[in-house]
């Protein structure tokens, strides 16, 4: 077992609600935002937030997702965490419907968990080749069939999957992150293509290197740090697509610089 499926297993959600939470109090739209407890996820959920949607937290580490839904809970917006394993289908299943219950409806899914191990492609061990599937590719693909049919319902939605730079131009030391990443991307294409017309669009959002915990964590040298976007760019770009204040075709792979 790794370090995600440790951290992230359940026998059930142990939901943490906060100010505003529950169907007779939210009349506002939901984002429901995976890997949202740090970096990129928390910066879009605090941007969702000030515009006025309620937040779902779907986060595998509990002490992060409690403290990031109370940070929304201050400025008096709905907040759930909902501890969740991207990777597992039973983990998603639950997310979702943690999600109906409190809120009643999801407006927007951002897919923004994932992982880096960086490193020559032979010498990586393959429980970190694994990992990077399961949670940068497979956790995508999971969240976004688990939400689609109560997007069909509502006959609107949006989906922005966080993808990379390097999920359109592949580079040494990141093979297996590269090939899940261009898996993003592929999935954003072909999804915006067999959902047309029904009201739901995707984007992919592929941001240059960024400086949050996760890539400090990989391993990321302080030199090209020093040149990396803040998570509040690429928030602000996500908030933007889902919104309709910026515009771009669904299914489109928008780089933020």
């Amino acid at each position: 077992m790794n370090d995600y499926d440790r951290n992230a297993r359940m026998s059930r959600p142990r939901i943490s609600k906060l100010s505003g939470a529950g169907r007779s109090k939210i009349a506002a739209p939901v984002a429901l935002i995976t890997g949202g407890g740090r970096g990129i996820g928390r910066a879009t959920a605090m941007v969702f937030a000030a515009k006025g949607y309620a937040v779902v937290f779907a986060e595998k580490r509990a002490a992060l997702g409690r403290a990031a839904a109370r940070a929304i809970a201050k400025n008096g917006a709905g907040a759930i965490f909902v501890p969740t394993n991207v990777a597992d289908s039973v983990s998603v299943a639950r997310c979702v419907r943690a999600t109906l219950r409190y809120f009643g409806r999801v407006d927007c899914l951002v897919n923004n968990a994932g992982v880096a191990r960086i490193g020559p492609f032979a010498d990586l061990p393959v429980r970190d080749l694994d990992e990077m599937l399961s949670v940068n590719l497979r956790g995508p693909l999971l969240m976004s069939r688990a939400v689609l049919p109560v997007m069909r319902r509502q006959g609107c939605g949006s989906i922005v999957n966080v993808s990379s730079g390097l999920g359109k131009a592949g580079v040494r030391q990141y093979v297996t992150y590269c090939a899940s990443k261009f898996g993003v991307v592929g999935l954003t294409e072909a999804l915006a293509d067999e959902l047309a017309g029904t009201g739901i669009n995707l984007w992919a959002v592929c941001p240059g290197l960024v400086d949050t915990p996760g890539a400090r964590a990989a391993g990321v040298s302080p030199i090209e740090m020093r040149h990396a976007l803040k998570a509040e760019q690429v928030a602000d770009v996500i908030a933007k697509l889902a919104t309709g204040q910026k515009r771009a075709p669904s299914g489109a792979a928008v780089d933020v610089e």
